[in-house]
């Protein structure tokens, strides 16, 4: 930076100078920068001098967003990853919540979000349909992909291999032949865009799911209906359309704000 030069107004506050590194280290081509930045590299990028860049690399080292090799190259650490995915999931959670509970004032069923992790079904939110007779309350707790509507909502864009591969290497021990009747199911899914688990996570239990996309169309999470069979088997339709409805507005909700950050 020459004498006299001002920093531009977007990076003078601290947390601002810490954005720009990190957008810096986000934005390198990963064909040109196979190994990360260096310290000059982000130094020419910013525009400022390598010493400061340097010092505020090795804080945000210390502080374990950034990670470094042994060649003194940054790139982003996974446990900023980490950090993002989580505040993306409350974020999803927020926007989420609204839309699901008119969803079960339709319905009058419980109805659940859902992502995968490690392989599982974990539910983030649900809401109850204040029934004496209805589904649990499942927040916090995980069931098998092959067990569960938002489960096999959650499989629909992987490849036939991965879906069996994920269905088999549970620790329920799932045979092939039962692995092979889940992936004819979620090929029916696809078609329709929706998932029905049909008494298959519990015997007088019925579930309706549905995937929910990104703003890249990326599968995120899964939004799902579960009651009693004998309620939910004749308006399997109906519910599904109601379904489809929501997670329509809450993809929606999802690409305003991508747009807007």
């Amino acid at each position: 930076m020459t004498q006299g030069q001002k920093e531009a107004p977007a990076v003078r506050s601290g947390a601002s100078r810490v954005m720009a590194i990190l957008d810096a280290l986000t934005s390198a081509d990963p064909t040109v920068f196979p190994d990360g930045l260096s310290v000059a590299d982000v130094a020419r990028i910013l525009g400022r001098e390598k010493s400061v860049v340097s010092r505020q690399l090795k804080s945000l080292l210390e502080t374990g967003l950034v990670s470094r090799d042994t060649s003194g190259r940054y790139e982003l650490s996974w446990r900023l990853f980490a950090l993002a995915v989580r505040a993306g999931d409350q974020r999803l959670t927020k926007l989420a919540a609204p839309l699901m509970l008119r969803l079960t004032e339709a319905v009058r069923e419980r109805t659940y979000l859902t992502v995968l992790s490690d392989g599982e079904v974990l539910t983030v939110h649900s809401e109850s349909s204040r029934r004496s007779i209805e589904a649990v309350n499942w927040v916090g707790r995980t069931i098998p992909v092959n067990r569960s509507s938002s489960g096999m909502a959650l499989l629909m864009d992987h490849d036939d291999e991965h879906i069996i591969d994920i269905v088999r290497r549970g620790d329920d021990g799932v045979p092939a032949r039962e692995a092979r009747e889940l992936l004819t199911q979620i090929h029916a899914a696809r078609e329709r865009g929706y998932t029905v688990a049909n008494r298959i996570f519990d015997p007088e239990l019925i579930g309706i799911g549905a995937p929910v996309r990104d703003f890249s169309g990326r599968i995120k999470a899964a939004v799902n209906i579960s009651g009693p069979a004998f309620r939910i088997e004749p308006h399997i339709q109906a519910f599904a359309g109601h379904l489809l409805t929501t997670v329509r507005q809450l993809q929606g909700s999802l690409s305003a704000e991508a747009r807007s950050a």
